[in-house]
């Protein structure tokens, strides 16, 4: 009779060929200690390192526009390079599992620097409901949800809502974003939330207009709120 251990990795070995699993960036098969994503696109990622600094790039833009309590981006953003992929990836073929993997990569890099430390709420940037019904899902909803998990903060989808179904940001230059996204979100029940500090969540901070447009929404209508911002990733 075999020992329990050898039928163990037996069936891992079958669910493995018959369920490989593949790197969410490259989709090559993973390697047996490779996790998530597999180590030659791991190589690709380059953190920004802002974390540890107050008046970081992501700050800086934010807060020449809006009072930013703190604010920080996890990756660099490459239009060709591996975070194309996963935002790509993430935001487009319903890919859950690489918010997770965000999340996690937050959880080994925020949790010293106490980010979010008085933090009472994580709130996405929202679709509106008509996009979102058509993509079927928010991209920032398992990266939300982990983050919860991992730092013991609610998220919530319902507080930040979009009201305006907006063009899309792409081609627009930073004053034509700021005027397509001018009064797109409202809050609900404002003053339940009072004195409260949100941390908002996207995937990309390009010129940071619909972060600010979200962010003075929570400021002007939820009394003595504070904001803080962390994105995915950032485009220099």
């Amino acid at each position: 009779m075999f020992p329990i251990k050898y039928l163990k990795r037996g069936y891992k070995d079958v669910l493995n060929i018959l369920y490989p699993r593949l790197c969410l960036s490259c989709n090559n098969v993973l390697l047996e200690y490779e996790q998530d994503i597999c180590h030659r696109c791991l190589s690709g990622l380059q953190l920004t390192g802002f974390d540890y600094r107050h008046n970081n790039p992501v700050y800086e833009k934010l807060a020449a526009i809006v009072n930013i309590n703190r604010a920080t981006a996890l990756f660099l953003f490459d239009k060709s390079g591996v975070i194309q992929k996963l935002i790509h990836n993430l935001k487009y073929k319903n890919h859950p599992e690489i918010g997770a993997f965000f999340a996690k990569t937050t959880k080994n890099y925020l949790s010293d620097p106490g980010f979010f430390d008085d933090v009472d709420y994580i709130v996405p940037v929202p679709l509106h409901p008509k996009k979102q019904r058509k993509r079927g899902y928010n991209q920032m909803t398992e990266f939300g949800r982990n983050l919860e998990n991992f730092f013991g903060v609610p998220y919530t989808e319902k507080i930040l809502l979009r009201q305006i179904h907006t063009a899309s940001q792409t081609k627009k230059n930073a004053l034509q974003r700021r005027e397509n996204v001018k009064n797109a979100f409202r809050i609900e029940q404002a003053a339940k939330y009072s004195g409260k500090h949100f941390v908002i969540i996207d995937d990309v901070i390009t010129t940071g207009a619909t972060i600010e447009s979200c962010a003075e929404s929570i400021l002007n209508y939820i009394p003595d709120s504070k904001v803080s911002v962390m994105t995915l990733t950032m485009v220099l």
